[in-house]
């Protein structure tokens, strides 16, 4: 089933944020992957270098609690969540739900 697309301008909560986010890191991946003939490791590091470049970047804005946002950037802790969540979403999913499942016997 595929992904419905999500505009910039649809992205209004969390979910339409995500979704946004993930299918344009995939199509970038692709193109550049497509192009370069690089191995799809090498450019999944290079995402991965890139979205640290970006937090290092957006940390920095934030260093002199000038931004309205109120965020105040915690390297360590920020970093271990980050590390977190590229392994959970990198991990073997579980199915969500029942309907998901396979079926594994009778009861």
């Amino acid at each position: 089933m595929a992904m419905q697309r999500v505009e910039v301008a649809d992205v209004t909560d969390a979910e339409s944020a995500r979704a946004y986010i993930d299918q344009t890191v995939l199509a970038t991946f692709c193109r550049v992957l497509a192009q370069s003939r690089l191995p799809s490791v090498e450019v999944m590091r290079m995402l991965a270098s890139a979205l640290g470049a970006t937090y290092r970047e957006v940390v920095g804005a934030h260093l002199d609690g000038q931004c309205p946002c109120g965020w105040r950037p915690l390297p360590a802790k920020d970093i271990e969540a980050l590390h977190a969540s590229l392994a959970d979403a990198a991990g073997p999913k579980q199915p969500d739900d029942l309907n998901t499942m396979v079926i594994a016997g009778r009861a």
